[in-house]
């Protein structure tokens, strides 16, 4: 029960982080209404924020998440092994 559990809780850390990257992507590749000089802000928690600055945290955070899926994901798969 714990390897499948492992394997589920890894498999959907990485979803929800590609996701997220994709998020981060193209909150760093939007420019708006604005035709790309000024400065663009996208909407987070009720707060507007640079877009670009937004996207850059999101793609760092989107980073750690797939490694830390993939150490999840290849534990369980060396538990498997072992066994």
């Amino acid at each position: 029960m714990g390897r499948h559990l492992r394997s589920l809780v890894g498999l959907a850390l990485l979803a929800l982080s590609l996701l997220l990257g994709l998020y981060g992507l193209f909150a760093v590749l939007y420019r708006g209404d604005s035709g790309g000089n000024a400065d663009t802000y996208v909407t987070f928690g009720g707060h507007q924020v640079d877009a670009q600055l937004a996207g850059a945290v999101a793609l760092s955070v989107s980073l750690i998440a797939i490694l830390v899926a993939r150490t999840i994901l290849r534990r369980g798969r060396r538990e498997r092994s072992s066994l």
